[in-house]
């Protein structure tokens, strides 16, 4: 039973980790406290932060590096305008040091889980939810400067298609680790998208930075026989973008400079990463501009003379983008004529994604592993030793300590399905009206009547409606074939509440009085183990 009652005034902490940006804030708030990029540079346990680069590059990722890898003990989240260790005077000597780019999310599976981190405890290796506790407290220092982790319960947004091994582990990162939270609720982020368009029942459209994800959701259930995900997201687009930008900005075709080297010019190339993800900010801020519109330019529209799309480049050059180039941005996840493109990212994105599905051929610790989740025994120490409070070490005892391959194999069989069922290289409105008919029949009336609308990739222009009529008229399309009197509804937030519409959905959730019992409270977590995840949290 919950111990916080229904007149508790509890202002729970909101968070949601995505792959572009991290949002924290109060439940019953309109807008996150804190909102950064989650692309970031981070070093780690006993490497010299203001070390100069040496000849080996700091972003090597061999086979070897990653099951050597030493927990993060730091990390910078503005590193995009100027290299990290730049104190000198004198701009030839600023570099970026032994800091390397990281991101809690994977880019391939779009999960809050590191595959490649799967050390025995006993080497040392680093924990694959480091990165994640350090990014909440980094929420918590710069807008919650007066809360405390431990004082407030706290809601953590999470994928539709996030595996129970992966929960149960989050789970017990907020609990047995440095965070030590009173109270954990993790909901799915397509069901808060519908709480926050003020819907139970909808297909939710979810175009983030690394994919898009539909998710069909019934009556605040997730209904994960019709989750559809595509590899094309934000990124994708920005990508294009920049090989858009190089073709027309420059007479020669040579790459165009990003912010840090045309404010320093003296200021030497960064590490490829970091320069790439510099260039990529120039990219996403064109995109913003008007480049990247979602506009029919199919039958009668073909005839339809769009502008050029004028956009200042850093060093004060102006770049005309095409209309042709303009909208081959957007109909990289929408149109059936990029179709072919969209293969090969697939293929790419599948090749990858299987190199992640190896066995270990240890059967006998896969049993272990499947026998103690299924009573709820977690792990408290994952690559490095965990800080308890001395009064808990004297009143209870360790419990079993798994490693992170054994994590990975345990999520063997979900990144599995996902490869066969999820991942799809159709344009977006054939995979919303797919997402609705995988579902009973009657749902879909509903399902399709209540289409929403949510990340940042559902910001393209020119106009704010652009994107909801485009989806719309085309979905329409589809279904009119087959059922005639069945009707279409976009439901959109403002461009502002796109980005945040998962959040939002948490901070509506959060706040309501009924809601306290669903809490999973630390005595619970200490009875049931972290198993418990998946009852109270469907």
């Amino acid at each position: 039973m919950s111990i916080f009652s229904s007149g508790d005034p509890l202002n729970a902490i909101v968070c949601d980790v995505g792959q572009y940006a991290t949002k924290i804030g109060f439940a019953g708030e309109d807008y996150p406290r804190s909102y950064f990029r989650s692309n970031v540079a981070a070093i780690r346990e006993g490497d010299d932060a203001n070390a100069t680069k040496t000849t080996t590059s700091i972003t090597s990722t061999s086979d070897d590096q990653k099951q050597k890898r030493r927990p993060i003990v730091d990390l910078k989240y503005d590193y995009y305008n100027r290299p990290i260790c730049s104190r000198s005077s004198d701009p030839k000597e600023w570099h970026d040091g032994n800091w390397e780019t990281q991101n809690p999310v994977d880019a391939t599976t779009g999960l809050s889980y590191d595959p490649h981190s799967y050390n025995e405890s006993s080497s040392g290796g680093a924990d694959w939810y480091d990165q994640l506790e350090l990014m909440v407290r980094h929420g918590y220092k710069t807008s919650l400067a007066n809360a405390q982790p431990e004082n407030h319960p706290f809601m953590l947004v999470e994928k539709s298609y996030n595996p129970p091994p992966i929960r149960q582990q989050t789970l017990e990162c907020l609990f047995e680790g440095s965070l030590q939270m009173p109270a954990v609720f993790l909901a799915k982020d397509a069901t808060l998208a519908c709480y926050a368009c003020g819907r139970t029942t909808g297909t939710v459209v979810d175009m983030g930075y690394g994919g898009t994800t539909v998710t069909p959701v019934y009556e605040g259930y997730v209904e994960t026989k019709g989750i559809h995900r595509s590899p094309i997201g934000t990124l994708e687009m920005d990508e294009r973008i920049l090989q858009t930008i190089d073709h027309f900005g420059h007479k020669k075709q040579q790459p165009f400079l990003p912010l840090y080297q045309v404010k320093h010019k003296s200021t030497p190339k960064r590490a490829d990463p970091f320069h790439h993800l510099a260039r990529l900010h120039v990219a996403q801020a064109c995109r913003e501009e008007g480049v990247g519109a979602a506009v029919d330019t199919t039958s009668t529209a073909v005839a339809f003379a769009a502008p050029n799309a004028p956009f200042t480049l850093p060093d004060g050059q102006m770049v005309n983008i095409p209309p042709n180039h303009r909208f081959a941005v957007a109909n990289l996840l929408l149109a059936k004529e990029e179709q072919e493109r969209r293969q090969e990212i697939l293929q790419a994105h599948k090749k990858k994604l299987s190199s992640y599905i190896h066995d270990t051929n240890n059967d006998k610790e896969t049993k272990v592993f499947t026998q103690a989740a299924a009573v709820g025994i977690s792990s408290t120490r994952r690559g490095r030793k965990r800080q308890s409070s001395p009064k808990k070490e004297e009143t209870t005892q360790s419990k079993t300590s798994f490693s992170n391959r054994l994590l990975q194999q345990a999520c063997v069989p979900y990144l599995q399905a996902h490869l066969e069922e999820h991942l799809t290289a159709s344009p977006l409105p054939a995979m919303v009206c797919d997402s609705a008919y995988r579902c009973d029949r009657d749902q879909q009336p509903q399902l399709l009547g209540n289409v929403v609308l949510a990340g940042g990739g559902a910001c393209l222009g020119p106009t704010e409606q652009a994107m909801p009529d485009f989806l719309r008229e085309k979905v329409e399309s589809i279904i009119h074939a087959h059922t005639p009197g069945w009707k279409v509804k976009v439901l959109s937030p403002g461009i502002p509440e796109r980005k945040i519409c998962s959040w939002l959905g948490g901070s509506i959730l959060g706040s309501l009085g009924t809601f306290h019992e669903m809490w999973i409270t630390r005595a619970e977590y200490e009875e049931y183990g972290t198993a418990i995840v998946n009852r109270k949290c469907p």
